[in-house]
């Protein structure tokens, strides 16, 4: 029988073996070779998010308070399957599928597994892009809808706040996108490294020095046009609003932060009057993207791929560590312990 990994806390991982469902009639299975998790994503489902705590009303589009009957928390210790993209080579289709046949090499969203099947139209052919690239798209994605939520034009300036996926992806994007200076800021050094050979002119940990009036001095002291937060860190947000240029955009990428402790509304964000966007690729929450009915999230999707297939931006590099899968449950315990030895942990299921 197969095998996937699965966690209850986050900080162990453990194989559990599972069976598939015989095909249905448009399904496509698929011999998984490479995966990869999304981490800040990994890290909601094992923590818990606002959904777990309130009551979504889709049609008030809030949150409402969980009455003492409605609290569960068995999100808190339940099994739970971890990944986002995977990558592999179609072994079965159903009867009336059409677009696969075996030994087409495709990928699409899933769990860290051996093998995988979903509908075929939520497979993309690999073409020719690297498995990396192609566990990378997701978080370009993700990346792309921010900076053209953010209006980065030919000339400006921008700075990423966080360099996980997202950010990385963001670097490069920017600079495709036509910025003239972008800047980085993590704590994590190879992040640093990397954003500093794939666009960014310069990148500043935020432990050591003051990021943002690092980039002031670095723009003659006006500050960037747009800064771009993906941590999800209440800190970060603060130095983002902190290093804009008067009157800029901050692009407000993640899930969060929980812990705003550290976000002061009465310092530079009212002194300076800037513009703070709320980015958000993903269709499911009901929002239309900002351009349409020009773009929408399925457009947004294949631009992606074809940055990617253009090499305008490239997962090779931000995928660190790579392991196999008998050796994944360390590293991907990594995210949780030691993200400090991360970006985006790649997963070799099947050569």
């Amino acid at each position: 029988m197969p095998r996937k990994i699965i966690t209850h806390d986050g900080m162990s991982f453990e194989y559990r073996e599972y069976e598939l469902p015989a095909l249905a009639a448009t399904e496509v299975r698929v011999r998984v070779e490479f995966a990869a998790p999304k981490h800040g994503t990994e890290r909601h489902g094992i923590e818990g998010s606002s959904f777990n705590r309130k009551i979504w009303d889709s049609d008030l589009r809030m949150y409402l308070p969980k009455v003492e009957d409605d609290q569960d928390p068995s999100w808190a210790s339940g099994e739970r399957g971890i990944g986002n993209m995977v990558v592999g080579t179609v072994t079965e289709v159903g009867g009336e599928a059409t677009r696969y046949r075996p030994g087409d090499r495709v990928f699409g969203y899933g769990q860290i597994c051996e093998e995988h099947q979903q509908p075929e139209d939520r497979w993309w052919p690999l073409g020719n892009l690297s498995p990396d690239d192609a566990v990378c798209v997701d978080p370009a994605h993700v990346a792309f809808v921010a900076v053209r939520d953010g209006h980065i034009r030919l000339g400006d300036t921008v700075a990423v706040f966080g360099l996980g996926a997202i950010g990385l992806c963001a670097v490069q994007l920017a600079r495709a996108g036509g910025a003239r200076k972008v800047f980085a800021v993590d704590p994590i050094a190879i992040r640093r490294e990397f954003a500093q050979g794939h666009g960014a002119d310069a990148a500043f940990d935020p432990v050591a020095v003051d990021a943002a009036l690092q980039i002031k001095q670095a723009t003659e002291r006006h500050g960037v046009d747009v800064s771009m937060e993906t941590s999800g860190n209440g800190q970060a947000l603060h130095e983002a609003i902190r290093c804009i240029r008067q009157c800029g955009t901050i692009v407000h990428v993640p899930w969060g932060p929980h812990d705003c402790s550290a976000l002061h509304l009465d310092e530079e964000f009212h002194l300076n009057r800037p513009t703070i966007i709320g980015s958000q690729a993903w269709e499911g929450w009901g929002n239309p993207d900002r351009d349409h009915p020009l773009w929408n999230p399925t457009r947004a999707f294949e631009a992606t791929l074809e940055l990617f297939r253009a090499g305008l931006v490239t997962g090779k590099g931000i995928l660190h560590p790579v392991v196999p899968f008998d050796e994944a449950p360390e590293a991907l315990k990594a995210i949780f312990v030691q993200p400090e030895t991360t970006i985006k942990v790649g997963v070799t299921v099947a050569d």
